[in-house]
């Protein structure tokens, strides 16, 4: 799920806050992970491997919760911008902008089912031509700008973002037909 934002020469899309809340919960069991990664250590002279094991499980685990915490603040803070001069996006570790010029393949690609929101797509942008794998997909490999297209949100795609990108480029879009996947 997105929002976006649109005016006369430009469209902002931002994730909502759903990843935010995520994030604030994995932080939260991430600093439960701490309290008893701590309360392990230090081990007593008379350790066993029951200790050991419990130590390794309790690391891999906050190795797991801290992963996914990250993944939803990035992806909280990813904001694409689309405007006259190219396609910008931005979050909290990186900054990428693709001139409209450099843009040699555009649009939405199927990427897979949600249980409850139905279809995922991307919305995408690359420097290179992606090879097409059948009428819904792209195999988007390499770097490029993309965001996910979630259930309902791809007809906002497909009737306001598409139009508005095809008005500042004359590469013709792919538009991944929307119909029901039950395998990827």
């Amino acid at each position: 799920m997105f929002e976006f934002s649109q005016s006369k020469n430009q469209i902002i899309i931002k994730r909502d806050t759903i990843f935010l809340g995520i994030g604030v919960v994995v932080i939260i069991m991430a600093i439960a992970g701490v309290r008893l990664l701590f309360g392990l250590l230090p081990f007593e002279e008379n350790y066993t491997l029951a200790d050991v094991f419990g130590l390794v499980y309790i690391c891999g685990w906050l190795t797991v919760v801290l992963s996914l915490g990250i993944f939803s603040f990035v992806t909280n803070s990813k904001q694409i911008t689309i405007n006259d001069e190219g396609v910008l996006c931005k979050s909290l570790f990186s900054k990428t902008f693709i001139r409209w010029a450099d843009i040699k393949d555009w649009g939405l690609s199927y990427c897979g089912q949600t249980r409850w929101e139905g279809n995922t797509y991307y919305l995408y942008f690359s420097k290179h031509e992606c090879q097409i794998k059948n009428e819904c997909k792209k195999k988007l490999k390499g770097k490029m700008i993309k965001t996910f297209i979630i259930g309902n949100d791809y007809f906002d795609a497909v009737n306001i973002i598409i139009p508005f990108c095809s008005e500042k480029t004359d590469k013709t879009p792919f538009v991944g037909k929307d119909k029901y996947h039950f395998w990827g």
